[in-house]
C-alpha cells in the first residue's frame, strides 16, 4: 500500500504543477516616462509668399489743436516716429502647442520690423511604459518534515488565491490541513 501512496503523491505532484503553471493573473501598469528634450532654434526664414495688403497703417498720435481745443488733431510728425519704434520693437511670442500623453511642445516667437526673426521650439515627448505584473493563482507546494529524528513525512498541496489544502504523509497514516497565506 505504501508505494500505491507514493504513486499517488507524485501524480498529485505533477498535476498541481501543470495546474498551477495555466493559471496566472495578469496586471497591467502604464507609466508615461519623460524622454530627452528636442531643442532647436531657426533664424533665417525665406518667405514662401509676399503680397501688399493695401493701405500703410500708422501708429496715430493725436495733439489738442490751438484755435479749436476740442478737436483732436493728428499729429503727424509724431504718428510717424511712433509707427516707426512700433516697427522697431520685438515682439515675443511664448506658447505651449500641446501638452497631453504625446508630450509636451512649446514654441517661442521672435518678430521684429514686421518679420519672423527667430523661432524656437522645445518637444519634451514621453514615452509610454507597460508593466505586466504577473500573479500566480493556483500554486502547488511539496513539504517534508521531521518531527522526531526517528519520525518523517512528506507531504504538499496547493494555494489558491490566499486559502491553502495541505496533505502530509507519515509512518502513522495522513494528515489533512487548511492554511491562509498572508
Amino acid at each position: 500500500m505504501g508505494k500505491l501512496q507514493l504513486l499517488i503523491c507524485v501524480v498529485c505532484l505533477v498535476i498541481g504543477i501543470l495546474i498551477g503553471r495555466r493559471f496566472v493573473e495578469e496586471k497591467k501598469v502604464i507609466n508615461y516616462v519623460q524622454q530627452e528634450t528636442i531643442r532647436d532654434t531657426i533664424t533665417r526664414f525665406i518667405p514662401d509668399t509676399v503680397y501688399l495688403t493695401g493701405e500703410l497703417k500708422y501708429k496715430y498720435v493725436y495733439k489738442i489743436d490751438t484755435v479749436y481745443k476740442d478737436v483732436p488733431v493728428v499729429d503727424r510728425e509724431e504718428t510717424i516716429v511712433e509707427t516707426i519704434r512700433d516697427w522697431n520693437q520685438v515682439r515675443k511670442y511664448e506658447r505651449v502647442l500641446f501638452d497631453n500623453e504625446s508630450g509636451k511642445m512649446s514654441v517661442d516667437l521672435h518678430v521684429q520690423y514686421n518679420e519672423l526673426q527667430n523661432l524656437s521650439y522645445a518637444f519634451t515627448p514621453l514615452g509610454k511604459e507597460i508593466t505586466v505584473q504577473k500573479k500566480r493563482v493556483f500554486v502547488p507546494f511539496v513539504s517534508v518534515s521531521c518531527c522526531r529524528m526517528n519520525s518523517f513525512s512528506m507531504g504538499g498541496g496547493f494555494f489558491y488565491y490566499d486559502v491553502g489544502i495541505r496533505v502530509e504523509w507519515m509512518a502513522g497514516g495522513m494528515n489533512c490541513g487548511v492554511m491562509y497565506m498572508f
